[in-house]
């Protein structure tokens, strides 16, 4: 028995890493109690959301109608937390008759076996449950304790899971941002071989704009733009006499007169990157040609100015003199001319092209 549970908690923790996770886990559980349907609940369906359920793919047809009709019936729906709770099928018959309806129409279910667990640091609950069916024996305190046995274990898995899966939105996200702004990033090791990278620079690679990838060491279609990457590379690795602090360099892209303008900036190694890497390089492109998106609320924002001031200075940077602007924004010029000299006043600038320039620099900035 304890060589069978020592083989239950490996899969336990291994399946975390598979895709779907748990799936091997709720297999191996239904082996060691026995049981059927082993199920985990990662996000509970709401209107509009189906939510996540892992469960063997043969109960597909039964989880969908979870999904869509049956989860606000379920009896395990509030649960105390931690607590590992039975419940039989005359218990269910009786007190949950549409549910019981509803576990007996896709399968031959009798009695279930559930327990939901909170992770704090996320706020994710997870929810297990399983079934025995007819012909089997009711649930009863051996398999309570099973799985009371498992529950620190568990709290242990579903926090490494809730963590995993919450540095993955917020890469996910970081890296939508990142598209939106053509935004590139990647981590060199000292010889230029790319460690990570987000998706502008997978689709700049894949389209040779600028950059290649060769063995996994990035280089620059020019020539020139090659030699200057080396140099720059040759600088930050491990050993170098006089390290240098941040670097930029422009690269060509494959369109004419455009270019990324490049920060290059020297790293500790971290956990998680190749052991091979003495010295690490994060690296950071933007389109410099990219104008940045001169917006009202932009300003409103990042500068303090109201409403009418915001209008009238994104007319300015458009390119507008001062008297176009007032025109278009059907104001006399009398108007325009005061809530410039308000816009000098919250910017700490008194000429109109150092205004736009200031405002392009506070939008462009990217590597400060």
């Amino acid at each position: 028995m304890a060589r069978a549970l020592d083989r239950l908690l490996d899969t336990l923790y291994a399946s975390l890493l598979d895709e779907p996770p748990w799936l091997a886990f709720l297999q191996a559980l239904e082996h060691y109690l026995p049981c059927h349907h082993c199920t985990m609940l990662l996000r509970r369906p709401r209107d509009g959301d189906a939510g996540v359920l892992i469960a063997s793919p043969e109960n597909s047809p039964a989880m969908a109608a979870l999904q869509q009709e049956h989860f606000r019936q379920s009896p395990f729906l509030e649960l105390p937390e931690g607590k590992v709770c039975i419940l039989t099928g005359e218990t269910l018959r009786s007190a949950h008759p549409a549910y019981y309806d509803y576990i007996r129409h896709f399968s031959r279910a009798t009695d279930l076996i559930g327990v939901n667990l909170l992770e704090p640091r996320t706020g994710m609950t997870f929810r297990l449950r399983a079934a025995r069916v007819d012909g089997e024996p009711g649930f009863g305190e051996r398999e309570r304790k099973a799985f009371e046995a498992l529950v620190p274990r568990l709290r242990t898995a579903i926090a490494l899971h809730a963590r995993i899966a919450l540095q993955q939105y917020q890469l996910s996200v970081m890296d939508e941002t990142a598209g939106q702004l053509a935004i590139g990033s990647m981590v060199l090791d000292g010889a230029g071989r790319v460690l990570v990278k987000n998706v502008v620079v997978d689709r700049l690679l894949q389209a040779r704009d600028g950059f290649h990838l060769r063995d996994g060491v990035l280089h620059c279609i020019d020539a020139a733009d090659e030699r200057a990457l080396r140099t720059l590379l040759a600088r930050f690795r491990a050993g170098a006499a006089t390290p240098p602090g941040e670097q930029t360099l422009k690269v060509r892209r494959q369109a004419a007169e455009r270019y990324w303008s490049v920060l290059l900036r020297p790293s500790i190694p971290r956990p998680g990157l190749d052991d091979e890497a003495a010295s690490t390089v994060v690296v950071q492109l933007r389109d410099a040609s990219r104008k940045p998106d001169v917006s009202d609320a932009a300003l409103i924002e990042l500068l303090g100015l109201t409403r009418a001031e915001a209008a009238l200075a994104v007319r300015l940077v458009r390119g507008e003199s001062l008297n176009e602007a007032a025109e278009s924004l059907g104001i006399s010029r009398y108007t325009a001319r005061s809530q410039l000299a308000s816009i000098f006043a919250r910017t700490g600038v008194h000429r109109q092209p150092h205004l736009v320039s200031h405002i392009l620099n506070t939008l462009n900035t990217v590597w400060g």
